[in-house]
């Protein structure tokens, strides 16, 4: 079982690591991809990286600068990726977040105020967007457009060290669980890949057996991918959080 080709997704907060692999898969399939990050550098390169893996020539690849602490920012960004498509979004895929070492003690309320404007605004901006945004030209094949949020188990087991993105990302997460529970004529399916370990050892920088961007994305995004294409049993069948 696999994706189908030729849909469209939007990622906001690309990075290097797992939103990188997740691009190139999805490009190999023909997708039209739209990047969002703050960093023009990051997003020129795996833009390229995406032009060479494409399986499609007619397939898009379109990148923006957006920051995601400015929700005004942020719908103006998923408006352009529209714009540029002609069309509504299949997946929206928000993965921004200040990933920085903080501590209870010392965290300041500026810097996790700053970090709820990314992690649990942002969450829930793209969300309420996606909501008029995603494209159901193919309910009738059984295909639901996906609003999926990446995030891990900090929510479930705080680490001290992580404190501010904890408290971040618990409120994301909790809003990922509401959308999950709206009236069932909105037909958009909520995902949640759950990251259970650092992808990279902090002191040797190499990838944790097992969390290698690639093997996250074909283990732990790709049935998000394929599961809303072919729901059973209606919605209640579907799978929500998935934890690697």
């Amino acid at each position: 079982m696999t994706a189908s080709e030729n849909r469209s997704i939007a990622i906001g907060g690309v990075g290097s690591s797992m939103s990188r692999s997740l691009v190139l898969w999805l490009a190999s399939l023909g997708w039209n991809v739209a990047l969002l990050s703050r960093s023009e550098n990051t997003l020129s390169t795996i833009a390229n990286e995406v032009k060479k893996a494409q399986s499609n020539n007619k397939s898009q690849v379109v990148y923006r600068t957006a920051d995601a602490a400015d929700q005004n920012d942020l719908k103006a960004a998923l408006d352009w990726c529209v714009e540029q498509f002609n069309c509504k979004l299949d997946v929206l895929n928000y993965n921004a977040a200040h990933v920085t070492e903080s501590n209870v003690i010392d965290l300041t309320p500026e810097d996790l105020e700053q970090d709820f404007r990314i992690s649990g605004v942002g969450t829930l901006v793209a969300g309420q967007w996606f909501m008029k945004n995603a494209r159901l030209d193919y309910l009738p094949e059984g295909e639901h457009p996906l609003y999926l949020v990446t995030g891990g188990i900090l929510d479930k087991e705080p680490e001290l060290v992580f404190s501010s993105l904890c408290a971040a990302k618990s409120a994301s997460q909790t809003l990922s669980r509401l959308f999950r529970i709206l009236p069932e004529s909105f037909d958009i399916m909520d995902g949640m890949p759950l990251v259970s370990r650092r992808i990279t050892d902090p002191f040797t920088s190499e990838h944790t057996d097992g969390f290698a961007p690639d093997v996250i994305i074909q283990r732990l995004f790709k049935p998000f991918f394929e599961g809303r294409e072919r729901l059973q049993n209606g919605k209640e069948s579907w799978v929500i959080e998935r934890v690697l």
